[in-house]
């Protein structure tokens, strides 16, 4: 496979005046009332995407916002279609892998997105697709204030101790067919971001509102995509460190791969599990399931 500097198209969110007014928004779900499924202007930027084969053994995920981990796992590829298996054995693997590699007291998965990527992808006629499709928008998982309210959803009245320690969210991406060369994930260094081309957005779903961080273009950034990744290869980002020091939060958003044929190339299928790493020397409560 060819390792060198890919240019591709990325979708970014357009600097508007209407955001100066409006926030972004985007419903995952039809809502009864007529009302526009979101208001996302795309500035559709062409970008060089390098590889971060090179960097691998130096990646970190306080500086970069993200590394590659080796991960072994005992769930099979029909393990992964069954939500009750990923939650009860996948969920545990992963949580047991970051609390040993980041040194955290407590990690808790949160949830997870099976994405089987649909043969008319990204063309669905301005309509919302009922199952996960990769993500075309750039954009980090949640916000620090949205994560705040999670983990007071989860812990309640033990929230303000974890919160008063270092707490993270981090996602790990895993595909579940290679070579993934059909929309890979492309990254940005997070250091290479600044504070101001982020645009906090609603994401809307029928029993809750989630927040995360929108992306606008700018040429200082520098993306990176990870060649050939193997089975065992998962990429581990962090959309939040309460940390102000290293709260630097990874964009992300998938790609066309430049001189692919689709109708020999594996499908694009992978599954992203967000997780809520706590350092909080404390004894933690059992929690309660999340809202999504």
């Amino acid at each position: 496979m060819d390792h060198s500097d890919q240019y591709v198209p990325l979708h970014f969110l357009e600097r508007s005046e209407l955001y100066d007014t409006v926030k972004p928004y985007n419903f995952h779900y039809f809502p009864k009332q007529i009302f526009p499924l979101h208001n996302v202007k795309h500035d559709i930027q062409t970008v060089c995407v390098r590889s971060m084969r090179p960097l691998v053994s130096t990646l970190s995920i306080d500086t970069q916002g993200f590394e590659v981990h080796r991960l072994a796992t005992e769930m099979t590829y029909e393990d992964f279609m069954d939500e009750d298996v990923v939650r009860d054995k996948y969920f545990k693997e992963l949580e047991l892998h970051l609390k040993e590699k980041l040194g955290a007291h407590e990690v808790r998965a949160l949830d997870s997105q099976l994405r089987l990527k649909d043969p008319e992808f990204p063309a669905f006629g301005g309509k919302p697709h009922p199952k996960p499709q990769p993500s075309l928008m750039l954009h980090a998982d949640v916000t620090l204030e949205a994560s705040k309210s999670i983990i007071g959803d989860l812990y309640g009245d033990d929230a303000a101790r974890i919160t008063n320690s270092r707490f993270q969210v981090i996602t790990v991406w895993k595909p579940l067919s290679v070579p993934v060369r059909d929309w890979p994930l492309a990254l940005c260094d997070a250091s290479s971001i600044d504070p101001a081309d982020f645009e906090p957005s609603d994401i809307i779903y029928p029993n809750y509102v989630a927040e995360n961080l929108m992306l606008h273009y700018s040429s200082n950034q520098t993306w990176y995509w990870l060649p050939d990744q193997q089975p065992d290869e998962v990429l581990v980002f962090k959309a939040v460190d309460s940390d102000k020091r290293y709260n630097h939060p990874c964009s992300h958003g998938a790609f066309p791969l430049p001189g692919q044929d689709l109708k020999t190339i594996p499908r694009r299928e992978s599954i992203d599990v967000r997780l809520l790493v706590m350092y909080a020397d404390i004894e933690y409560p059992e929690s309660k399931p999340w809202a999504s």
